[in-house]
């Protein structure tokens, strides 16, 4: 039985991608470029939507026959990870920045309730009921407003392992692919529609909320799970080349800021296009996994919590 264990073990090691941590690295640079300088990069903010992609592939392949003896130990193992994960580097964060912020700012209030809301998960439900717009000056302000997102994937990581498990997908039961592609899809719809509705007529709902985003994350648990029913899907994704893909992402980026929700479908189709893509061989490809981009790949979740505190802090100081 522990043989069994260590090979599957070993199986779910061997299919890291680094590529997958080039994607990331340019999803955050593109969120920094945008922080420190709006002009420059005016849709780089759509960089998070872009990890959301990858954050529904990634956790969709880790929980892919992985070895489980039932459903407690499926869960709990996966909570256990996501939680050594993120929460010590947020942790340090939030205390380090709440300090900091205090120095600086007269009336704290808003920026520390953020922080604190985010240590739960549900910052972005805290900026929600504030009403929050994103683009807002108030925005910049407050040091906590990026873990919005945080929130959003962590709230997704609550529903999402259930789904797996319940699909029969995370058992490796006959249906089980198929199963999670008429769940998740038929969902990903549901949220769709909510997310280009609202936006229209209650943006930060739009913005802030999980169910809303639920589609993002999704796209990136529909094509893992395509390519594994289908090997049609990742030949024919492989025809397009993944620069030319970048190069769109970029383009994108640069679409006014009336055209959000057509900027952001783009966004996460090109995101899924381009993880699918993506090839040795490939000018992107060598690029992407080129050491030095890898590296700011596997540190953009620190990368991502602390340039924004930095920037925001620098707006009360310099």
């Amino acid at each position: 039985m522990s043989i069994n264990i260590e090979k599957s073990q070993s199986s779910v090691k061997s299919r890291y991608r680094p590529e997958i941590d080039g994607v990331r690295a340019f999803a955050v640079i593109t969120v920094i470029i945008n922080h420190i300088n709006n002009n420059a990069l005016p849709g780089g903010y759509l960089g998070v939507d872009i990890f959301f992609v990858i954050s529904g592939f990634v956790i969709t392949s880790s929980l892919y026959k992985r070895p489980s003896k039932n459903f407690k130990d499926f869960i709990s193992g996966f909570y256990e990870r996501r939680i050594k994960r993120l929460v010590p580097a947020l942790s340090v964060f939030v205390l380090i920045t709440s300090i900091a912020i205090c120095l600086f700012n007269p009336e704290p209030g808003a920026s520390l309730m953020t922080g604190l809301t985010s240590l739960y998960g549900i910052s972005n439900l805290y900026l929600f009921s504030l009403s929050t717009d994103y683009f807002g000056q108030s925005t910049a302000l407050n040091v906590f407003t990026h873990t919005w997102s945080l929130g959003v994937e962590e709230q997704f990581y609550i529903l999402f392992p259930f789904l797996i498990w319940f699909s029969g997908f995370g058992r490796q039961t006959p249906n089980g692919a198929r199963n999670l592609l008429l769940i998740v899809g038929t969902f990903s719809i549901v949220s769709l529609i909510g997310f280009i509705y609202f936006y229209q007529i209650n943006q930060p709902a739009a913005y802030f909320l999980m169910p809303l985003r639920f589609w993002e994350m999704a796209a990136g648990c529909l094509i893992f799970v395509g390519i594994m029913k289908s090997a049609y899907i990742e030949m024919w994704f492989a025809k397009i080349p993944p620069l030319l893909t970048l190069i769109l992402i970029i383009g994108v980026m640069y679409l006014p800021i009336s055209l959000a929700v057509i900027s952001t479908i783009l966004v996460v189709l090109f995101s899924v296009v381009l993880i699918t893509s993506l090839k040795k061989g490939t000018m992107a490809y060598s690029f992407l996994t080129n050491p030095k981009v890898v590296y700011i790949g596997l540190i953009s979740y620190s990368l991502y919590l602390w340039h924004w505190g930095v920037i925001s802090i620098s707006r009360w100081t310099i």
